[in-house]
């Protein structure tokens, strides 16, 4: 059984191999010392790959220790073992929702007449996605059927509504802005003479940004809010552009 302990450390090796490619990935695009073709599709890929077979091999020294009745090595097997569920649950849930969700990056309440970005247009650097709206554009589903950018989300992102609100447009400019500051956005721009609030959001590994429009008019008695957010490298945003919508939506919901 000698064989039981040097299964646990190598598995504890790979998953600390794993993890100091992942960080080193994710911190050393976020830094700019590479672009994120090589953070992100060249290096990330190893801490996968390392990971799985930190997996592997603790999986199997925990099963020959329960066969075998045998703990050796348990301290760095189970490290091995559960530290490397903990290196792959996240990227590996990002592939799942990447096969099923739409291969869109442009979200927007309002996709017959979206808000449009002034501040922020000539400003996006590193943008791979021009700051025009995608509604009109085709692109592929998750079955690979394509479809315009708009309808696709309507299909996968039915939930994504303008806000309608019995308050003055002005009122409701100040509590946009309120919830904007609260999801820690950089706010770039606040103009509520136009009621239109512009913010980035940067994300804490690789550091990709995201830009977001808000949008506040008159509407019947009260106001109506648009919001928008495009990411600006990438084809498929996973999601994240409609759940960071839904989540200042909430935000907003919850500002007075």
């Amino acid at each position: 059984m000698r064989i039981l302990p040097w299964l646990a450390r190598i598995s504890f090796a790979a998953f600390l191999i794993s993890l100091v490619i992942g960080v080193t990935a994710g911190f050393g695009t976020r830094f700019g010392w590479w672009d994120f073709r090589f953070g992100l599709l060249t290096l990330f890929p190893w801490c996968l790959y390392i990971g799985i077979a930190a997996f592997a091999v603790g999986l199997v020294w925990a099963v020959w220790a329960m066969v075998a009745n045998d703990g050796r090595g348990a301290r760095y097997g189970v490290i091995g073992l559960l530290g490397s569920i903990a290196v792959l649950a996240t990227p590996l849930y990002g592939i799942y929702v990447a096969k099923t969700s739409p291969m869109i990056h442009d979200i927007s309440t309002d996709t017959e007449h979206p808000p449009q970005f002034v501040a922020l247009k000539n400003n996006r650097p590193g943008a791979m996605n021009p700051p025009e709206y995608d509604g009109p554009k085709p692109a592929a589903g998750p079955d690979s059927k394509k479809d315009l950018t708009w309808k696709l989300q309507k299909a996968y992102y039915p939930d994504i509504r303008t806000v309608a609100d019995l308050t003055p447009p002005a009122k409701l400019f100040d509590r946009a802005a309120k919830a904007a500051h609260a999801m820690g956005w950089n706010v770039v721009a606040e103009v509520p003479a136009e009621g239109r609030i512009e913010a980035t959001d940067t994300s804490f590994w690789f550091g990709f940004t995201d830009d977001i429009v808000i949008r506040v008019k008159p509407a019947g008695q009260g106001a109506r809010l648009d919001i928008r957010s495009k990411s600006r490298v990438g084809v498929s945003d996973i999601g994240k552009n409609a759940a960071r919508i839904r989540s200042y939506l909430k935000t907003l919901a919850n500002t007075s």
